[in-house]
């Protein structure tokens, strides 16, 4: 089974959740880890659980939000000697819900698709491009 573990320092992981359950529903194999968010809380100890909890046969993408970062460097160390354990680093919403909504199988061309999909995602909004088009129907067509 595919899981998917969206983890951020702070609360981006838990404001990606909001929109991500709005675009694309509830889905109990998608976690979210919000760290450093409340005093108490082990980093650690809840990466932990969540490694516990997957099956032998589950493939499992997680999404970090800063490459070298200490959510990322914890997640890295758990997950290296796992070979059904994927880790993407820098998500943003289009590559989390591509990879909530896919049906395709986890392998390493589909991660790196999904790489392309975040890439692809992000552009400027080039309004001398659109000088010509007078109105706001032209603009969207």
């Amino acid at each position: 089974m595919k899981k998917i573990i969206v983890a951020s320092h702070g609360s981006m992981a838990e404001g990606m959740k909001n929109t991500i359950e709005l675009f694309a529903g509830q889905n109990k194999n998608v976690s979210y880890i919000s760290a450093y968010t409340k005093k108490n809380d082990d980093l650690n100890e809840t990466i932990d659980k969540l490694f516990d909890s997957f099956n032998e046969d589950d493939k499992v993408i997680i999404f970090t939000d800063l490459m070298g970062g200490s959510v990322n460097q914890r997640f890295t160390v758990k997950a290296q000697n796992n070979n059904n354990v994927f880790i993407i680093y820098g998500f943003n919403l289009p590559i989390v819900i591509e990879a909530i909504l896919s049906n395709e199988d986890v392998t390493k061309d589909y991660l790196k698709k999904l790489v392309d999909v975040g890439k692809n995602s992000i552009g400027l909004v080039d309004f001398e491009e659109n000088e010509s088009k007078n109105d706001s129907e032209d603009f969207f067509n």
